[in-house]
């Protein structure tokens, strides 16, 4: 009797407290300062290379980051500056001409004529970065690879890794579109199991049949680019994509700002990277005798 009067009190107590927790909280979050966000490459392509400038919003804020226009920005390397030019796309400042990176080359990035805490006074940023070197792959294959939970094609490279510590991108394209061109999907790796050795078809993605963006067929090519980048950019795409897919596991601690290399409070990056490519074509199935 006296344990069924105390489950009974346990109860009344938890629907009590059941009820209390429905109540609505508003939490009002209020406006920051703005800060400079600044995302731009030099690769060892030849191209209008090019550096986009936005500035930071509010928690609430659902539309495209505004961009930051009529600033001065100009890029530097061993003696030569280059002028950006802002295109038609707000924003968005373009190599007059088409240039390629140089591997072993350090470059600076300059930003002036900025109020972005529109106080009147104007601000300048910086960064800088090196191109790693180009790593040369030999192949890549395409094995087919089925579970009783999905099917998928395998993409594996065969390549050598110089002695030094190196970071490696990889950007896949399907017939020559891209496959992975959103941040959310790329995909990084360090060189740590296999450092000054031979990567004997290391995996490096799965293309699954039932995803229309990665979905390939026999004929269809495969071509993966692989970018030698630094440090600092992967630490920046991989705590990014952190921020986007929440920490694992659940209970891991409060999330940080992303890294950056650049200065007076601006975020984003500015990095160089070097780039091979290696294709193959998705072979006709084996056929069993």
């Amino acid at each position: 009797m006296q344990r069924a009067k105390f489950n009974i009190a346990l109860l009344t107590i938890g629907m009590f407290v059941s009820v209390s927790c429905t109540e609505i909280v508003e939490i009002e979050l209020d406006s920051t300062f703005k800060k400079l966000v600044v995302y731009g490459t030099i690769t060892s392509d030849s191209l209008h290379h090019e550096v986009t400038l936005t500035s930071t919003t509010d928690y609430f804020y659902t539309e495209t980051p505004p961009p930051v226009t009529d600033a001065s920005v100009s890029i530097t390397y061993e003696g030569t500056t280059i002028f950006l030019e802002e295109s038609e796309q707000a924003g968005v400042y373009v190599a007059p001409e088409a240039f390629r990176g140089l591997p072993g080359t350090t470059y600076l990035l300059n930003i002036a004529d900025v109020d972005i805490d529109e106080d009147g006074n104007t601000e300048t940023y910086s960064a800088s970065t090196r191109m790693p070197f180009i790593i040369e792959a030999d192949s890549i294959t395409l094995s087919r690879f089925v579970t009783p939970f999905f099917s998928a094609y395998q993409v594996a490279l065969w390549s050598g890794d110089p002695e030094e510590t190196n970071y490696y991108s990889y950007k896949l394209f399907r017939n020559g579109n891209p496959i992975n061109e959103r941040l959310a999907d790329f995909i990084v790796q360090p060189d740590e199991l296999y450092r000054n050795n031979y990567a004997s078809g290391l995996p490096i993605s799965f293309l699954t049949d039932d995803d229309e963006e990665e979905a390939v067929f026999p004929g269809d090519t495969v071509t993966v680019e692989i970018n030698s980048i630094t440090e600092n950019y992967f630490n920046f795409i991989t705590q990014a994509q952190s921020e986007i897919f929440g920490n694992n596991p659940l209970f891991s601690g409060p999330p940080a700002n992303v890294s950056t290399n650049l200065d007076n409070n601006a975020v984003g990056s500015f990095t160089a990277y070097s780039i091979d490519r290696v294709s193959a074509i998705v072979p006709l199935p084996a056929f069993k005798k």
